[in-house]
């Protein structure tokens, strides 16, 4: 007896431990054909596409409420959730994650504005794409209410869970919820949301807001038209340049960052070019309409005005260039303090140095290689009149040690080494590497030092660095400023003064005494000798003010081996 009741529980477990029926995870796209009137909502149809098996995206939605769409790829349908508060990368914060209707693999690319009064409402961006990997069978497991996954995004990286909950009565969709683990990609509350860090379209730029003050993403070829039949010479045509594809011209790319290394590549699969003292800055060209934009998208058309009206005349239909804008001495080498010197007159000796070439005239040529995307510069360039404010920035083919020799002889900062078979790639990645004649870098201003020969004129400046979202002491600057740099200095500082140091650890007495703390907002580019073996900065010089870098991504450079 006590047998047979052991066994008929056994079995009672198996029955519970698998699911009533077989699982049913293929998609079906009829909730979301009955719900859309294709007349009037520019959305994919409701059709089956070519099944790639492992893609995902995220798109930002503000449709009633601000929300985040994740898909997965799955049984030829995307398979949707509402993620009404946006992932969070701190592990264990849960995240309410709606099931909503399958999508159609189309809708991986969709972005734009859905008319008011049909389903889903409002403006919809592109906000993560990628793959995601998941673990085990995803069908079953999508059955049983329980997806642990991988995702490879431009975003979201590292290991997810998505688990359903038991549903209240009367509630139409299933709840489900959505948590990081603990890994690599992971964040603390302490650290920056990523959400508030990253606002924009992986595929325009632009945000949400500016999205729907558009309405929709429209080109106005006519313009564009009209520009490209006054120019002497017809620009290149694009689609002959291997990977170049059909695409809209993006608000802003983030751009691409080399990183230091102690010695410059050797190969013929390197080009090599100056590195110049400026503003790295993106120049958008659309219709006659000239954007300058910072490294961060920061709209600095108005500070280089003569850069401007330069991009203008050369009469490009549209592009999206990346290059920097400097000022140079007699010698020719770019200088950042004349820079700064020349902002506060009138610009007469700008310099835009263009090394890259992203779009031209309705093609994405961010996926063509380095090589081919600078001979199609260099054709579009063909015609600049020499010595003018726009100026192609060549490169080298030689040895990358024995060019940084010269570079270092001539008084430049080092070169830049660039792989020439590679697409552009977005971040600091290792495809650009920076080789430097004199250690500079970025270092944010926590404090200072009055002067003690003048009045209302800083001494010296306190600096810091950012290490794993804590802000440390790494010495201080004492030379580099001139009486009107000082004075200049101390009417900037002295506003944003604190009672106390923003250093997340406590520094000697010595080298706080009569020390100004200041909101670490502002940061400096400094020239320096080196690393003390307290990591503190030897011999720091002032080169002025950086307003197109943002303090909490000021790291301690060190160059890979």
């Amino acid at each position: 007896m006590v047998a047979g009741s052991s066994e008929m529980k056994a079995r009672t477990a198996r029955s519970r431990a698998k699911p009533a029926a077989k699982p049913k995870s293929s998609g079906s796209l009829a909730t979301y054909q009955a719900k859309r009137d294709f007349s009037v909502t520019n959305e994919p149809k409701a059709k089956r596409g070519k099944a790639h098996g492992d893609r995902f995206v995220v798109q930002k939605h503000d449709a009633r409420r601000l929300h985040y769409d994740l898909r997965l790829e799955m049984d030829g349908v995307l398979k949707s959730w509402a993620v009404t508060r946006g992932p969070s990368l701190v592990p264990g914060e849960k995240r309410l994650s709606v099931h909503t209707e399958d999508h159609p693999l189309k809708y991986i690319d969709f972005e734009g504005v859905i008319p008011a009064g049909q389903y889903g409402g409002g403006t919809m961006i592109v906000w993560d794409q990628g793959r995601w990997i998941p673990e085990g069978d995803p069908g079953e497991d999508y059955a049983h209410g329980r997806l642990t996954f991988t995702l490879e995004g431009e975003r979201l990286k590292g290991k997810w869970h998505l688990i359903r909950t038991r549903g209240k009565p009367g509630q139409r969709n299933e709840q489900w919820l959505l948590l990081k683990s603990d890994d690599e990609a992971a964040r603390t509350s302490a650290d920056p949301d990523i959400l508030e860090e990253e606002t924009t379209s992986l595929k325009s730029g632009l945000t949400i807001e500016d999205l729907a003050a558009e309405g929709e993403i429209r080109i106005d070829h006519a313009k564009r038209e009209t520009v490209a039949e006054a120019r002497s010479q017809r620009p290149p045509a694009p689609n002959k340049v291997e990977g170049a594809k059909k695409g809209i011209l993006p608000a802003f790319v983030e751009p691409a960052l080399a990183k230091l290394v102690e010695s410059a590549p050797r190969g013929s699969e390197w080009l090599h070019e100056i590195k110049f003292d400026g503003y790295r800055m993106q120049a958008r060209i659309d219709g006659g309409e000239i954007q300058l934009l910072t490294r961060k998208g920061l709209d600095w058309t108005a500070k280089f005005k003569p850069v401007a009206k330069a991009l203008k005349d050369l009469k490009i239909p549209s592009a999206l260039l990346d290059g920097e804008i400097v000022v140079e001495d007699e010698a020719g080498v770019s200088s950042f303090s004349a820079l700064q010197q020349e902002l506060k007159g009138k610009g007469e000796r700008f310099v835009y140095y263009v090394f890259d070439l992203l779009y031209l005239d309705g093609k994405d040529l961010r996926k063509a290689t380095l090589a081919d995307r600078k001979a199609a510069l260099r054709l579009l360039f063909d015609d600049l009149p020499q010595g003018g404010a726009i100026r192609f920035s060549d490169h080298l083919e030689e040895d990358g040690a024995t060019l940084v020799k010269h570079a270092c002889r001539m008084g430049l900062e080092g070169i830049i080494s660039k792989r020439a078979d590679q697409p552009y790639r977005s971040g600091r990645g290792n495809d650009w590497v920076k080789s430097k004649c004199t250690l500079r870098q970025e270092l944010v201003i926590a404090g200072y030092l009055p002067s003690s020969t003048s009045k209302k004129a800083v001494g010296s400046l306190v600096m810091g660095v950012y290490d794993a979202g804590k802000l440390l002491h790494v010495g201080r600057v004492g030379t580099g400023f001139t009486a009107e740099t000082a004075a200049s200095l101390y009417k900037t500082l002295a506003p944003i003064e604190v009672a106390a140091s923003s250093f997340a650890d406590k520094i000697p007495a010595m080298a706080s005494r009569g020390v100004k703390w200041v909101k670490p907002e502002l940061v400096a580019e400094v020239e320096f000798r080196g690393w003390t073996h307290d990591r503190m900065v030897r011999q720091g010089s002032f080169q002025g003010l950086r307003e197109d870098k943002d303090p909490r991504e000021v790291v301690r450079e060190t160059a890979v081996k």
